[in-house]
């Protein structure tokens, strides 16, 4: 990386604005291969603690998968848009410490939990680190780029967020048996694997707190508003019709990442029990296929990165979430997740996935206004929460009541809507690019962060 009179090039094509340093870019990414990581990393796991620590049967598990889900949106429901609010008053770098200090504190003591109503409360203390962590990292990613490099930034991050959840989700999945095979009962291998993956988040949030120091654009801007009308200016931003179907996006591809992560390993681990396997076996199994969607993300990421650079961005959100809705629907026909096909189908669903989730996350950074964008993120936020809890919520009872693979139909159908709407935006709101990327000057300087 290195400074020039527009900004910081970032792994020498990306720009970012004026002001950052070395340090603060490589914070944000680093801060991408940890963030979204850690909210996916304790649904994967979830079916061995239910299966092996507390013996539910799998019978009841997605119901149970369900509920805690539900626990956790709820949350995330009425604390996303006060965080990003408050992202805006106390500096973005404070919200999202506390963030991963919560979130690492939970995953440590989720596995020690006796009793359903146990996991329920510690999902609590988890969910509200898990909100100020989407805050804190997505408005960071509205408010370092360049506008002609968002897209490959944005896209960026989502190839590290690829590699952190690979490599957390496969340690994740594969500690347990390495330690049951290594002589530890199954109890005890559970909670020590959860134990090392909180010790990497603990240590994350000092790397954050320190890493985005003089970086915390939110601190600059210094917006003294109260929160509650900061939050209200949040939700009035949907007036602008892109800023609209983007809150839309986020409903939809925001749940797309929890019902991927929940739902792939619990039918992946139930199949490899039907078909015989241990609990740690059949987990290691269905991380197989987890591993496969997301390898297709981490691949597809910066084609999708520079597309969404080059072309209006509500068509690349048209085409994202087809994408999407088409992955989905092929993905949740299957009659197992471990059949021959699954592997062409979820390279289709990785793809579809992350099309949808950078499309969103590019365009919501283009329109939200830099006063506000704290709030307008924390909002954007909070509908993805709310498409979570539905899609967890429905997706959890109909994988019990009607069939496995109804959590990613139910998904496929929701991002088939915002497709929809996309294209009714695209055409009913005819204009020019908000701004010609290629011919964007540089953002004015601001004053460096007395943060």
């Amino acid at each position: 990386m290195a400074n020039n009179s527009q900004g910081i090039k970032l792994l020498g094509y990306i720009l970012l604005k004026p002001g950052l340093s070395k340090m603060n870019g490589a914070t944000i990414l680093f801060a991408s291969v940890t963030g979204i990581p850690f909210l996916v990393v304790i649904n994967f796991i979830q079916p061995y603690i239910l299966t092996a620590m507390l013996d539910i049967p799998t019978a009841q598990h997605g119901s149970i998968s369900g509920y805690l889900a539900i626990v956790h949106e709820i949350i995330m429901i009425v604390l996303t848009g006060p965080a990003g609010a408050l992202a805006d008053r106390i500096g973005r770098r404070r919200v999202m410490t506390v963030g991963f200090l919560l979130a690492s504190v939970g995953l440590m003591i989720y596995p020690w939990a006796l009793t359903i109503t146990g996991l329920m409360f510690i999902r609590c203390l988890y969910a509200v680190g898990a909100a100020a962590m989407v805050s804190g990292i997505s408005v960071f990613l509205a408010d370092y780029p360049q506008e002609k490099s968002r897209g490959k930034l944005i896209a960026m991050a989502g190839v590290l967020n690829g590699v952190g959840i690979l490599l957390l989700t496969a340690t994740g999945g594969s500690l347990p048996k390495w330690l049951v095979a290594a002589g530890y009962e199954q109890i005890p291998a559970g909670r020590i694997a959860m134990a090392l993956i909180g010790i990497i988040g603990l240590l994350s949030s000092l790397i954050i707190y320190f890493g985005f120091k003089n970086g915390d654009r939110g601190t600059q801007l210094q917006n003294s508003e109260p929160i509650l009308k900061l939050l209200a200016q949040g939700f009035s931003a949907a007036r602008n019709p892109r800023i609209a179907v983007s809150y839309a996006s986020a409903f939809a591809a925001r749940g797309d990442v929890v019902v991927i992560g929940t739902y792939v390993s619990l039918w992946g681990t139930q199949a490899g029990i039907a078909d015989g396997l241990l609990e740690e076996n059949a987990l290691a199994r269905a991380t197989i296929i987890f591993a496969t969607i997301q390898t297709a993300a981490l691949i597809a990421s910066p084609i999708i990165g520079i597309m969404n650079d080059r072309i209006n961005r509500v068509t690349a959100l048209i085409i994202g979430m087809g994408l999407a809705a088409l992955g989905y629907i092929l993905f949740g026909l299957q009659t197992t997740p471990l059949g021959s096909s699954a592997m062409g189908i979820a390279f289709i669903l990785g793809i579809g996935q992350i099309s949808a989730i950078l499309a969103g996350t590019t365009l919501i950074g283009q329109e939200a206004d830099p006063k506000i964008t704290g709030a307008t993120i924390g909002v954007w936020s909070f509908c993805g929460a709310v498409g979570t809890m539905i899609g967890s919520l429905l997706g959890g009872l109909l994988f019990d009541w009607w069939r496995p693979g109804a959590p990613f139909l139910l998904m496929g159908s929701l991002n088939l809507l915002v497709m929809i709407a996309a294209i009714y935006v695209r055409i009913r709101y005819r204009q020019e690019e908000t701004l010609n990327i290629m011919a964007t000057p540089a953002d004015n300087p601001t004053e460096s962060s007395t943060d």
